[in-house]
């Protein structure tokens, strides 16, 4: 449960202060016009509020991952809480996949992008014409 909501948190975080930060270059848009010094003030105000954002992501990360750690090592999924989870090592990558919801963890109990396989042939830069076609000609 605590979990659950700290995860949702850290994902809407960065929305939310995207949010936050429109509106005020809207206000302060409109401060151009009436007061603009009160502009430039919310301009200040806004580059040193990053900080403490930033900073608050940073213990939100930090709370995450020992409650994911828990999880996984329950062998269950800290994304849709199933017994689903895939040890690393089966499919020849370090991260923990959930069957269920197919997300990946790495061992730290961060979420984890998948890696792109080395077998996996690589798409051609240019489009070329098939061989059959142009041996046709």
């Amino acid at each position: 449960m605590l979990h659950t909501i700290v995860r949702t948190i850290r994902r809407f975080y960065p929305g939310v202060v995207f949010a936050g930060y429109l509106v005020a270059f809207l206000i302060a848009f409109a401060m151009v016009f009436m007061l603009p010094i009160g502009a430039l003030g919310m301009v200040f105000l806004a580059l040193m509020a990053l900080i403490p954002l930033v900073f608050v992501l940073g213990i939100v990360r930090a709370i995450e991952r020992p409650l994911a750690l828990k999880k996984l090592s329950a062998n269950r999924c800290p994304a849709c809480d199933a017994r689903a989870i895939e040890p690393p090592g089966a499919d020849h990558c370090d991260l923990y996949r959930c069957t269920n919801c197919g997300s990946h963890f790495s061992a730290s109990g961060e979420d984890a992008e998948v890696p792109d396989s080395p077998d996996a042939p690589e798409a051609p830069d240019s489009p070329e014409a098939p061989d059959s076609l142009s041996a046709s000609q």
